[in-house]
């Protein structure tokens, strides 16, 4: 493998520049530079399979894939000719295009959760439209929110409860309430502390833990004992762990699932699914109010509904999960065997499922290390693999972990060194990453 990489002058030049056009710099949060190593791709000019390169020529594996909206592999040419075909077709339409017919249909009879579907043209258009319906179909205010879950939209009723809300009535944060991932008799408490008044209980099927003692079978008996909408957010688990979804893996089905990111393979494309008897509150065949449900110009744009449709035929075809499961179990297992090797299991560690993994450095104890972190990444970039999350893509295969093993072990005897040394935040440049949600830059 190439290495090191140390040249990012362009890309230097140009982030400056960005931050005098763009808040930030990037158009999200977690693509921002204080999530990253100083030393590190400031801006990307183009990607292809599973790698992508740098204004600066720098190549790099990307394990990252944006933010996990490619499940296929960068410029993948199924969807890619799926799209093109479709452009020469037309883009929006007066009226529903034949396209909307046929991928609705097809989602109808791929997804056992879906009796209805609503589309949009990113995560929070869905996760919000499910708030809303499940506000409007029990009369009720309250969303209960899986605490141990990051982020499920850029909209009030979520973002009301990070510490990254200015901007936004301090009202609307008595109506979000949190719960914990596998513990069934805190989120009882909160139904018997709020008595008929949750709306919603919004989750991740999964995450990084197992759900315990058949917690998902007692969250969905839960919520049908109080009368609250279930609401499964599956953008990440979704195709990854099954291409149903996570929660059709445990055959748990909840009222209403969303669906985004890697649905369509980078292309902008989301999808709302669930019971047809809530789902029709947002329709014209009924006598109840109205709820405006996801009404957006956009949303019925053709590139996005011909990318889902590709994608998800090809992740049929190819047997996806089956891949990403794969894959990523040797990831696992190689991570694990290094770091024991290298004498540093105690802080390079590896969590989650194997289809969805996610590398940490911690303190001795367990505890996250953001300056370790900042300082192992600084040496993974360097040898060419980008990997501050894990994506696993069909186009990830065993020349890619043979890479991935290979920059490891820089990584993990950096780490060694950094902590023989003593002075662990001087052994990378400019500053630790930082959470998103806090409430000053500094």
């Amino acid at each position: 493998m190439p290495g090191p990489i140390t040249d990012f002058t362009k890309g230097y030049e140009i982030q400056n520049k960005l931050h005098t056009l763009i808040p930030g710099g990037s158009h999200t949060y977690s693509k921002g530079e204080d999530q990253f190593p100083r030393r590190s791709p400031q801006v990307m000019s183009h990607a292809d399979g599973a790698y992508c390169w740098d204004v600066d020529g720098n190549k790099f594996l990307d394990w990252a894939m944006g933010n996990r909206v490619i499940i296929l592999g960068h410029n993948y040419p199924a969807v890619n000719e799926a799209v093109k075909k479709q452009i020469d077709l037309g883009i929006n339409f007066t009226r529903p295009g034949i396209l909307e017919y046929e991928l609705a249909e097809y989602l109808v009879d791929l997804f056992p959760v879906a009796e209805m579907v609503k589309f949009g043209k990113n995560g929070s258009d869905v996760t919000t439209a499910a708030i809303k319906l499940a506000r409007a179909f029990t009369g009720r205010d309250y969303v209960a929110m899986c605490s141990d879950h990051p982020f499920f939209s850029i909209h009030d009723w979520f973002i009301a409860s990070t510490p990254m809300n200015a901007g936004i009535p301090e009202e609307h944060r008595k109506y979000s309430l949190g719960f914990r991932y596998n513990d069934i008799e805190g989120l009882q408490r909160l139904f018997d502390e709020h008595p008929g008044k949750i709306a919603a209980i919004i989750l991740e099927p999964v995450k990084n833990e197992e759900p315990k003692d058949d917690y998902l079978q007692k969250l969905r008996d839960l919520c049908t004992k109080e009368g609250a909408i279930l609401i499964f957010d599956e953008m990440i688990s979704g195709l990854r762990f099954d291409l149903r979804g996570a929660h059709h893996l445990w055959k748990v089905y909840p009222d209403l699932a969303t669906y985004g990111k890697c649905i369509s393979n980078g292309f902008s494309f989301s999808l709302l699914a669930g019971r047809r008897d809530i789902m029709e509150l947002g329709g014209l065949h009924h006598d109840k109010p109205r709820t405006f449900l996801l009404s957006q110009t956009h949303s019925s744009e053709t590139v996005g509904l011909a990318a889902a449709m590709a994608t998800l035929k090809e992740c049929e075809r190819v047997d996806i999960s089956k891949h990403t499961w794969g894959i990523g179990k040797k990831l696992v297992d190689g991570v694990r065997a290094l770091a024991k090797e290298e004498g540093v299991e105690n802080f390079v560690r590896i969590i989650g499922f194997d289809c969805n993994p996610q590398i940490l450095c911690t303190t001795e104890n367990g505890v996250y290390y953001p300056e370790l972190h900042t300082s192992f990444h600084e040496e993974m970039i360097s040898w060419g693999v980008l990997i501050p999350w894990i994506t696993i893509t069909y186009s990830h295969g065993d020349r890619e972990l043979d890479m991935t093993f290979d920059a490891l072990r820089h990584g993990m005897r950096k780490v060694r060194r950094a902590l023989e040394s003593g002075d662990v935040n001087s052994s990378f440049e400019g500053e630790a990453v930082k959470p998103v949600f806090r409430k000053f830059n500094r």
